[in-house]
């Protein structure tokens, strides 16, 4: 059994596909294998896919696109990232890959509805786990760099703020988590109880404090804790 079957099962569909976007064909190639190998989920490589004429929101969630920034400089970075459609109104995730630590890039793609990134000096081990992940509905980034978003972030519209005592202890102990960026499995297994229960707690978390994702929840966190 492959070392990810367990969690490609719990969050795939069979159409699920990767789509591998960028100019290095060969290594793109290789990585589409790597993927197709560790996760079990069909991954292309070829030009982007038009997500914007995708209006079926279950069958865009059937799809990841990374985008390869090999090569890329910071102004080139912020040029593709305003040129894609957003994730999340397209409903397909997207993720960049192959970006050098030091373009400081994440705020500007956390705004931009991007999922994940994958810097240039990544295990390839990691691949695998974030591509899960995203597909899990979670966030990819660095612990430093979501907390960087989460201080500096200025929404455009103000998150609906809500009395912080309406949520549990339990409720806020895990609010505190997704906060410091940790995923649903990471947050179970620190508090000894199911993925299930981990995901039970954050939906009733989120429609307490009226937001619909994981960096809306530590906005109002910020704001209201």
């Amino acid at each position: 059994m492959l070392i990810w079957d367990v969690m490609t099962k719990r969050i795939s569909k069979p159409e699920t596909v990767v789509h591998i976007v960028g100019p290095n064909k060969l290594q793109n190639g290789l990585l589409a294998l790597f993927l197709e190998t560790e996760t079990g989920l069909k991954c292309t490589c070829g030009p982007m896919p038009e997500l914007t004429n995708i209006g079926d929101k279950e069958a865009a969630q059937a799809c990841l696109v990374m985008l390869d920034c090999m090569g890329s400089d910071r102004v080139k970075l912020q040029t593709i990232l305003r040129m894609q459609p957003d994730s999340t109104t397209s409903h397909c995730p997207i993720v960049l890959f192959n970006v050098e630590p030091d373009d400081e890039i994440e705020k500007e793609a956390v705004d931009r509805g991007v999922r994940g990134i994958f810097y240039d000096s990544e295990p390839p081990d990691r691949f695998p786990k974030g591509i899960l992940a995203v597909l899990n509905g979670e966030l990819w980034y660095s612990r430093e760099a979501l907390s960087k978003c989460v201080l500096d972030a200025r929404p455009p519209v103000k998150l609906p703020a809500g009395p912080a005592t309406a949520l549990t202890l339990r409720e806020k102990e895990i609010l505190t988590k997704i906060a410091s960026g940790a995923g649903n499995k990471e947050i179970a297994d620190d508090l000894c109880i199911s993925t299930y229960t981990v995901k039970t707690h954050i939906y009733n978390i989120y429609k307490k404090i009226n937001v619909t994702n994981r960096l809306q929840a530590m906005l109002w966190m910020a704001e209201n804790l």
